[in-house]
């Protein structure tokens, strides 16, 4: 994984990084991840998943609470099982970085209303995963 800070989305309170990452197919994946400043040691994480069109938006809530936030772009034409498998990759790389308690950490949509497809089967998915 790569990743390089952001100080335009860094604020008090809160370090923000772009990072890119390879799928298993060698489709590169792109996202934000965003790390509380004031909690000491590893914090949960919340993995929120967009679509290529959805606009990432950070938590406001999310450093005040100490959580980690990666928000994660869907690339544009993917199948289905691409989407899964790299939702899943992201977890999986999620729980390596020292900041992350690898034991807490949740998938989701960016649309709370409305989960897409993708992020129902990789959170029933994980339940199964280490």
């Amino acid at each position: 994984m790569m990743s390089s800070p952001r100080k335009d989305l860094s604020c008090g309170g809160r370090r923000v990084e772009e990072f890119r990452l390879r799928s298993h197919d060698g489709q590169m994946l792109w996202g934000l991840i965003s790390y509380p400043t004031f909690f000491p040691g590893t914090r949960p994480c919340r993995i929120r998943a967009a679509g290529p069109a959805d606009p990432l938006e950070l938590d406001p809530e999310a450093h005040e609470v100490g959580r980690v936030e990666i928000l994660y772009q869907s690339p544009a034409g993917r199948r289905l099982e691409d989407r899964v498998m790299d939702l899943l990759r992201v977890r999986e790389q999620a729980k390596r970085e020292p900041n992350v308690r690898s034991d807490a950490t949740s998938i989701q949509s960016c649309l709370a209303k409305h989960p897409v497809d993708e992020v129902l089967i990789a959170q029933q998915l994980s339940k199964f995963l280490p």
